[in-house]
Parts: structure tokens; sequence; C-alpha cells
């Protein structure tokens, strides 16, 4: 069970992504590379950003990796605080509300995350699929 936030949870969602039955429809939609940001607060005492690649695997499925370094210029950058993040995952929050509340702040191509929110659902599925470890639990 890995813990959140690290490589081996990003590690683990990447896996579930590309494992959902629907991921293929979903990595055509939101290819790219994303930037995931985990800002401090209760139990997290300081910032982790990880970057993602999301796309087609040539293969008519999905691939989804950890990248080395978050990447510069992201297609979309996520940033929550990690009371929030847990709450995403954990299936308290949902992504279009986080959103619409300035829970979840998001970057770059906002208009293309708009237009295929419902491709974003293998995404949400696989975030609350990973059995995760808590800071404070």
């Amino acid at each position: 069970m890995p813990l959140f936030p690290s490589t081996a949870w990003v590690e683990a969602f990447c896996h579930t992504f590309s494992s959902h039955p629907d991921a293929s429809e979903a990595a055509k939609a939101l290819e790219g590379t994303y930037r995931f940001v985990v800002e401090p607060a209760g139990a997290l005492d300081k910032r982790h950003e990880y970057g993602v690649g999301i796309g087609p695997d040539g293969d008519g499925g999905a691939t989804a990796v950890v990248l080395p370094e978050p990447p510069e210029r992201p297609r979309l950058e996520l940033r929550a605080t990690y009371p929030n993040w847990r709450k995403l995952i954990a299936g308290q929050l949902d992504l279009g509300l986080a959103v619409m509340m300035r829970r979840l702040k998001v970057s770059g191509d906002v208009s293309s995350l708009t237009r295929n929110l419902s491709s974003a659902r293998p995404l949400t599925d696989a975030l609350g699929a990973v059995d995760t470890q808590w800071l404070d639990a």
C-alpha cells in the first residue's frame, strides 16, 4: 500500500489508470503531460510535485507513466493542498466541484479539461482505486 504523496503512489495510480477498461478513449482525449502538485497543509509539511505522461500505447490501449521530472509546460497542472487531494482520492470531493470551489486549482489547457471532463472518469476512478496509506492515519 503506497504512501500518499510519493512516487510509488503515482506509479500505482498510473498502472491503475492504464488498466481501466475505458483508458484507451481517455488517453486519446487527454493525451499530454500533467503536473500534480500537493501543497503542504495538515499532515504534510513540504510541497510535492509529480509529472505524468498520458497517451495511447499504440496497441489500442493506454499508457500513463511517471516522468522523471515534472514538466515545465504541462498540458495541465493540478494543484491542491494535501487535505483536498485526500478528499479527491477518497471520493469525498468531486473533481468538477473541486475546480469550481477552487479547492483544486487547474492551469494550462483548461478548456480542454472542460471539453473532455467525461473522458476524465478513468482518471478519477484510478485515483480512488489505489489502496492508499495516509500520512495522518
